[in-house]
């Protein structure tokens, strides 16, 4: 066991702390937006002010969900195939994020 757990901490409060204005932003967003075409919805996601807070969301969010998944690896893995499973989490949050990113992008296009 490495001994990382104040940074682990930090780390998931942080992102945490991160993601409360950005999901705020979004709930906000989405009830703005409630009922506007796929043209208009398109259109205000390419602007600037739309794609770089929800391509933040989208990073921190898998950020903070590969911390956490973590902890629980930790908690609940026995040591033998904790490494296994770091890494399938590992690459299933850049999935999550790539995948994320890729629809933004072409969203915005």
């Amino acid at each position: 066991m490495t001994n990382k757990g104040t940074a682990n901490f930090i780390a998931q409060r942080a992102s945490a702390a991160l993601l409360a204005p950005l999901a705020l932003w979004f709930l906000w967003s989405a009830v703005a937006h409630a009922g506007v075409s796929y043209e208009e919805m398109r259109a205000w996601i390419a602007g600037p002010a739309a794609a770089i807070p929800m391509g933040l969301l989208i990073l921190v969010g898998a950020l903070h969900m590969r911390i956490g998944l973590n902890d629980i690896i930790d908690d609940y893995i026995d040591s033998g195939a904790r490494g296994v499973f770091k890494l399938l989490n590992l690459l299933a949050c850049l999935g999550v994020a790539a995948l994320g990113l890729w629809s933004l992008y072409v969203l915005s296009v």
